[in-house]
Parts: C-alpha cells; sequence; structure tokens
C-alpha cells in the first residue's frame, strides 16, 4: 500500500509569509531607529540605554539586539539614516555625497557660483537632519573607543564625499592657485559639523543665517 503523499505548499504563499515577514522586519528596525534617535537627542550616547530603546520602540530588548546589535550599531544608523534622509537607508561604505549633490538643478550646472549655493543649502538641510547624530557621536567619541573610530571614518568619507562634490566645478572657475584637492578640503572644512556647531548653538544663528555664511564664504574661498 502507497504511503499517502504530503499535501504540498503552495510556493505563493510561501513567497508572501516572506515578504510579510521580511516587512514586518523593517517596520521593526525602523521603529528601533526612531526610538533611539528620541533617547539620544534627549539624553546623549552615556545616558541612553538599550532598555529604554526597546521599551520606546515597544519591542524586547532581544529583538532590538537582533535588529541592531548593539547601541554603537543604532548610533551609525541614527547618522547614516540623517545623511541620506531615508530610515531605511544606510550608505555603507559609499561616500556620503548624495544630499548634497541630489536634484542639482539643470540651470545650475556650468553655474559656478549656483552650485556652491546648491551646495550651501543642502549642506543646511543635512545639518539640521544629521543633528543629533553629531552631537551625539561627539559625546559618544569621548566616552567610547569604537564610537571614536566610527566618527573619524565617517569624516574621512565626507572628506572624500567634498573631493567628488567640489570636482563638478569646472577648474577655471576655481581661484588662482587653487588646486581641485585644496578646493575640496576647503569646503570640507567650511561645511562641516563644527560650523555648524559654533555657528548655530554657540552664536546663536539661525539656520537661514548659517546657510548665508557658508554660502558666502564657500564662493570666497573657493571661486575667482
Amino acid at each position: 500500500m502507497s504511503k499517502p503523499k504530503k499535501a504540498e505548499v503552495p510556493v505563493r504563499r510561501v513567497s508572501r509569509q516572506r515578504e510579510a515577514g521580511e516587512a514586518t522586519r523593517k517596520e521593526t528596525r525602523r521603529q528601533v531607529l526612531i526610538a533611539a534617535r528620541q533617547e539620544f537627542a534627549e539624553r546623549g550616547y552615556s545616558a541612553a540605554t538599550v532598555s529604554r530603546i526597546a521599551e520606546r520602540a515597544n519591542v524586547a530588548v532581544q529583538t532590538l539586539y537582533s535588529s541592531w546589535g548593539s547601541k554603537r550599531a543604532l548610533l551609525r544608523g541614527v547618522m547614516e539614516t540623517a545623511i541620506t534622509g531615508d530610515d531605511d537607508t544606510l550608505f555603507g561604505d559609499t561616500p556620503p555625497v548624495a544630499p548634497l549633490l541630489r536634484a542639482v538643478p539643470a540651470d545650475v550646472r556650468g553655474d559656478a557660483p549656483a552650485y556652491v549655493r546648491h551646495i550651501a543649502h543642502q549642506f543646511r538641510v543635512l545639518a539640521e537632519r544629521a543633528t543629533v547624530g553629531w552631537q551625539t557621536y561627539r559625546d559618544a567619541a569621548a566616552v567610547d573607543p569604537e564610537a571614536a573610530e566610527d566618527w573619524q571614518q565617517l569624516m574621512a568619507m565626507r572628506r572624500e564625499g567634498f573631493r567628488m562634490i567640489v570636482a563638478q566645478i569646472p577648474k577655471d572657475k576655481l581661484r588662482p592657485g587653487l588646486t581641485p584637492d585644496l578646493a575640496a578640503d576647503t569646503a570640507w572644512v567650511i561645511a562641516s559639523p563644527d560650523t555648524r556647531d559654533q555657528l548655530i548653538r554657540r552664536a546663536g544663528y539661525t539656520y537661514d543665517q548659517m546657510e548665508d555664511w557658508v554660502r558666502v564664504t564657500l564662493t570666497a574661498a573657493l571661486l575667482k
């Protein structure tokens, strides 16, 4: 007598279940990330706790660790998603230049002053979005050697990104004697987290005023 055949599970049902599981995991990661951003903004890196982040996200602590691995990984996620402007998108090892180069208007291409104005505006947008990440990373770097190493890596990636950004300016538009590499480092220093900190936190500038300062300073420093 032959054995009864096992009932086959429809492939589409399995596929849908897998898709639903992936969507749930993705949403959990996103909610944990949002909770971490709130916790870091309120308490800083040292005082923030994984248990409180998990409570904010309404997940178990083990779920948080399964999703992100550590508090430091969450901080990196907060920083990277702030740079990309999307809670679902990390940039990994790619230089994070997309926010500064995104949607360059057609009338800006080839117009060096307008391009610098575009860079200044995109830096302002990024500075507003990345404030929590920048401040928290500074705090973390002071007490956590691995976070300090992360911060240095991010700054090196930002420097490389500015080389790509400034490469879009024709050499004949740069100030005499200014090489593309020197121009990139000049922009890297002017449009930096330190500039945001000095002008916004310490000098009391508004973001509009900071953007105007960055635009004027970059124009004078880079262009003929």
